[in-house]
């Protein structure tokens, strides 16, 4: 029954099987954005401007965590769909007991290494002496819970590989709805401020890794892991790193632009724009959260159909998701830029922040409509087992060019120029995922065409 469920990826009428895969896990981005939202919003009302200044100087370290995670996660999945495309379980079970291995070495060894330079870092960050104690309290909490956000990212990912995202999403929900719920608690019941914040998304990221570890240890999932042994293989562990390298530096990409951009906004502005920006930043991973889903919700069917040279199932697939993409964007572009009050005055009730965030937040996400197209083929890159074309999508948005801008802007625009820094960006790596995207549908589709023209009646010789 679970090959056939699997097999399902290559046979399955494309609409109904990108509607299965793709809608759990949009709602799972979304409701996993409550991680980044629920702590700010709780933040922003139960404790103050500066605490909210305080979670913008550790929005770097978050990045830093996430980036790993998702790296080892992606880079995992993708080899597990090729391997169960082309029906080598065994190979898959290998991939996974290696990244679960490594995880927990370096979930254990990061946190130790972050501890001992704890001050330096926060300053660095750009932290002002009213900020400090505030990311120090998210900081110091955050970083022994690593471990755990680097197994939940990978639980997630290749689960979802098996086909099965109901259950990749039930575990994405569980999460959020505990940290919304702890949140509340430790904030505004034992008055823990921002630390409250933090111990909140760890322990919520710990019952999340607990909960979907039961479905291995159950024997539901599709590679019995139990039959294999528990070993570490470098060349699977390079492996998944290559593939997992794109979406490590698209995320190391946030962590490197939310340093500039604080360090930027204190020389620029004040300690008050840094609390914008972190009301913005969460703001900003939120809306790549739908985007992100919809991309790993069709993950799967193209690395399955492209392992098994179905390459007009990967042309539907794709087509359908750049159009359900942008019907998105659409939607987040009306809430952003025509409501951008309402959009603040979720995460504070301080007039000042809210009237100084509405022009920023206006600017910077001009571009909303289109943006999903840049997450959608790197994914596709991805999947197709492409790590470089993937790596070169993924790092040209966050890490080249909206870092520069972010940079040389400035020089000429002032304060303005950091939010500018963002469509401007937007455009330039949509515009270059798209030409390389077009590239390599053309030869699918011509490769399609030759297989057609090969076997067709009359023609075999």
């Amino acid at each position: 029954m679970k090959e056939i469920e699997k097999q399902k990826l290559g046979s399955e009428p494309i609409s109904k099987l990108f509607f299965k895969m793709s809608v759990p896990m949009i709602l799972a981005m979304v409701i996993n954005g409550m991680y980044y939202l629920a702590d700010a919003i709780f933040v922003g009302w139960g404790v103050g401007s500066e605490a909210l200044g305080g979670l913008a100087v550790i929005f770097p370290l978050q990045m830093l965590a996430i980036a790993i995670g998702m790296a080892i996660g992606t880079g995992t999945a993708s080899i597990e769909s090729i391997e169960l495309g082309n029906q080598r379980k065994d190979k898959a079970a290998k991939t996974i007991k290696t990244s679960v291995i490594f995880s927990l070495i370096l979930g254990i060894l990061l946190p130790l290494i972050l501890i001992v330079f704890k001050k330096k870092i926060i300053y660095f960050f750009g932290a002002t002496e009213n900020i400090y104690p505030h990311a120090e309290g998210y900081y110091t909490y955050i970083v022994y819970g690593f471990v755990f956000i680097f197994l939940s990212f990978l639980e997630i990912n290749i689960i979802k590989a098996e086909g099965n995202a109901k259950l990749a999403a039930s575990g994405m929900f569980l999460g959020a709805f505990l940290n919304v719920i702890l949140d509340a608690i430790f904030i505004f019941v034992f008055h823990m401020g921002t630390a409250g914040a933090a111990l909140a998304t760890v322990i919520a990221r710990i019952i999340t890794t607990l909960y979907l570890m039961r479905y291995y240890i159950s024997g539901r999932s599709i590679i019995n892991l139990q039959k294999y042994p528990w070993t570490f293989e470098g060349k699977i562990m390079k492996r998944i790193l290559a593939l997992g390298t794109g979406v490590f530096f698209n995320q190391i990409g946030f962590f490197l632009l939310a340093i500039v951009m604080n360090i930027s906004l204190r020389y620029y502005g004040s300690g008050l724009d840094i609390s914008i920006y972190g009301v913005f930043s969460r703001i900003y991973v939120f809306v790549t959260m739908p985007f992100l889903g919809l991309a790993q919700g069709i993950q799967p069917i193209i690395g399955y159909n492209f392992g098994a040279e179905k390459f007009q199932r990967i042309l539907e697939t794709l087509k359908k998701a750049i159009m359900f993409s942008i019907s998105m964007g659409v939607v987040l572009f009306v809430f952003m830029v025509f409501l951008p009050e309402g959009v603040l005055g979720l995460f504070t009730k301080e007039s000042l922040i809210i009237q100084k965030g509405i022009i920023p937040l206006q600017i910077s996400m001009l571009i909303t409509p289109i943006i999903g197209i840049q997450i959608l083929t790197y994914f596709f890159f991805l999947a197709i087992n492409q790590p470089f074309k993937a790596l070169f999508v993924s790092v040209s948005r966050q890490a080249i060019f909206t870092l520069l801008l972010v940079i040389i802007l400035p020089l000429f625009m002032g304060k303005l120029g950091i939010w500018v820094a963002y469509p401007v960006a937007d455009i330039i790596s949509v515009g270059i995922a798209y030409l390389l995207l077009n590239k390599e549908t053309k030869q699918m589709k011509q490769y399609q065409i030759n297989q057609e023209f090969a076997f067709a009646p009359g023609l075999e010789n």
